[in-house]
């Protein structure tokens, strides 16, 4: 934890800021905003630094004509439910899921599926709120809070996403794209135990040895057919895949860089010799 957040103050003391602009309640105020920091400089690309800015990021670079992944008609790419919708409609392997609002659309997705299963909100950033709930109260009890963990921070369409539990290795699978050509940055294998009596515990990741594997490429073309169903053509992406008994699987395609308070940054330089950052 010290070495991270070493790293990441060195990252953020590396950078140097033309202007800071909020946010408005109206995507063109926004822009009015933007274009008045600007003045007569060069605005080039609208870079998403996390989670919550994948959709403005989008708004923003689609409407200033700037190179941009655009919007999608269903909402926001960064939807977990429209990832997984996106995948299966292509024919890539998806997870078997139900969007839910009421607990007897859950009860109803449990009743045909052995446990445990997997309750996460539609949208979070890393792994908040994800739980692997073993019986039926223990996900009636995560439900409830979810819902009302949502509704309590102003979410306007709150919902929980019940889903199969994925059984295999979980990879990281990184991108960094531009013009619908994809570059893999990252190919990283999960360590994840159990520990304190949660199902998962983060203890580390590790590089893949052979990235030229079968299994390597495997989660590459499958990682790359997941970001061409989403439309990303451009930027930088965090993909999240288990390798189950019949293939790769997606877990999450996070629509911006890999995390860690931009720790990674420096790791990512140490071991390929730059980062997606870079």
């Amino acid at each position: 934890l010290a070495l991270r957040s070493q790293l990441a103050a060195q990252e953020r003391n590396s950078m140097c800021f033309h202007a800071h602009v909020t946010e408005q309640l109206e995507l063109r105020e926004t822009v009015a905003l933007l274009d008045a920091a600007v003045g007569d400089l060069n605005l080039d690309a609208v870079m998403v630094g996390g989670d919550s800015g994948v959709t403005l990021a989008d708004e923003l670079s689609d409407t200033l004509g700037l190179r941009t992944n655009g919007t999608l008609p269903e909402g926001s790419r960064r939807n977990k439910c429209l990832q997984q919708d996106r995948a299966k409609a292509v024919g890539l392997r998806s997870v078997r899921e139900a969007l839910c609002t009421q607990w007897e659309q859950i009860k109803a997705f449990i009743d045909s599926e052995a446990f445990p299963v997997v309750l996460k909100p539609v949208e979070s950033c890393g792994s908040e709120g994800v739980k692997l709930c073993f019986g039926i109260q223990e996900a009636q009890a995560h439900f409830r809070l979810l819902m009302a963990t949502q509704r309590a921070v102003g979410f306007e369409s709150s919902a929980v996403l019940v889903q199969e539990f994925l059984r295999g290795k979980e990879y990281v699978v990184d991108h960094c794209s531009r013009d619908g050509v994809h570059k893999t940055v990252n190919l990283f294998v999960y360590d994840k135990r159990p520990c304190n009596g949660a199902p998962f515990v983060y203890y580390g990741m590790s590089p893949l040895e052979d990235s030229q594997s079968e299994e390597a490429q495997a989660l590459v073309s499958y990682t790359r057919g997941v970001l061409d169903a989403l439309g990303i053509r451009n930027g930088a992406t965090h993909g999240e895949v288990i390798m189950t008994p019949d293939g790769p699987c997606l877990v999450e395609m996070n629509c911006r860089a890999a995390g860690l308070d931009g720790a990674l940054v420096q790791f990512q330089r140490l071991i390929y010799g730059r980062s997606q950052v870079d």
